[in-house]
């Protein structure tokens, strides 16, 4: 009888990568990355959803425009009528810009405080505040999603965050293949159900369509962090370090783009938001799937033995 010899590393990955013990490794690896970096994760998601109209709000909230209908006050004319309309504030100055109906920026004071308002200069009338509240709220967001409130040390942290993420992702790359004969169940959820099952074909399928988008978003955001690696990779291949010009600057702005959502007009960028909850949705379907599997597993074997052996699961008199 002939002896079947063992089947190498390499054709157990391809037919059953579930045997090996390198895998199951790295499912340990990428459980504990993933757990670790959950609330992180759904903040950097949610905040990164959230800012892609940032550019818009500006633009919806702030005015940039007047009628240019009749004459311009300028001179004299223009502070007197400004005085005038704010007469419950001190005047302290007012800006101009060189275009027709460019509107006029006042600067007012009352009760020690400052504030900003825009002023029509053909109809003499308030167009309300130069910088509405609702846009420090939504630079509030900026700021977290990019330095997490923290400013150098923030923008670190979120560095070494994405370098983590990017972990993630490589090897979760490498656990999604579930061998040559299933593979292509990877590729769908199936049909919805509450269930843990359909949670992991959901994080599979999901992980598995998005990760080149999610594998832009994190490289973009190491290079936030620590853009000096990649601007000596870039001066490395210039062949003419002399010009202006470098040959990855084109490549580096357009990550740069696709990473913030500047492309398509308004259906792209709807299509950021929704998308740009993903890693959000990854870290739920894993989490359930980690409960499902180790904490809940481990709660009723600990319930079980203690049933068994009489001891009181809630306490007791003794």
């Amino acid at each position: 009888m002939t002896r079947r010899s063992k089947p190498s590393g390499w054709r157990r990955w391809v037919e059953r990568p579930q045997t090996l013990a390198w895998r199951r490794t790295l499912q340990q690896i990428h459980l504990w990355i993933g757990v670790g970096l959950g609330m992180y994760v759904v903040v950097l998601s949610v905040t990164g959803s959230a800012v892609v109209l940032r550019p818009d709000f500006h633009r919806w909230l702030i005015v940039h425009s007047v009628p240019a209908v009749g004459t311009r006050l300028a001179g004299a004319e223009l502070e007197s009528a400004v005085r005038n309309r704010y007469a419950n504030y001190t005047f302290e100055s007012l800006r101009e810009q060189s275009r027709p109906d460019s509107p006029v920026i006042v600067a007012l004071v009352r009760d020690g405080q400052t504030t900003q308002r825009v002023f029509d200069p053909y109809a003499a009338r308030d167009l309300g505040p130069a910088y509405p509240p609702i846009l420090s709220v939504v630079e509030w967001v900026v700021d977290l999603h990019d330095n997490l409130l923290a400013r150098d040390v923030g923008r670190t942290v979120n560095g070494v965050g994405a370098l983590l993420l990017l972990a993630l992702l490589l090897t979760g790359a490498v656990l999604w293949w579930p061998g040559r004969a299933r593979w292509h169940r990877g590729l769908t959820t199936g049909r919805p159900e509450k269930s843990r099952r359909f949670a992991y074909r959901l994080h599979n399928a999901l992980g598995f369509w998005s990760f080149a988008l999610l594998f832009v978003w994190t490289i973009t955001a190491v290079y936030f962090a620590f853009p000096e690696p990649f601007d000596a990779t870039i001066n490395y291949f210039d062949a003419h370090p002399s010009d202006s010009e470098r040959p990855g600057d084109a490549f580096v702005m357009a990550i740069i783009r696709l990473h913030f959502g500047r492309f398509g007009g308004m259906p792209g960028r709807i299509a950021w938001i929704v998308l740009g909850l993903t890693p959000a949705i990854l870290f739920v379907t894993g989490f359930i799937m980690w409960w499902t599997r180790v904490v809940r597993r481990r709660l009723r074997t600990t319930l079980d033995a203690r049933l068994n052996s009489n001891e009181p699961v809630l306490g007791g008199n003794g």
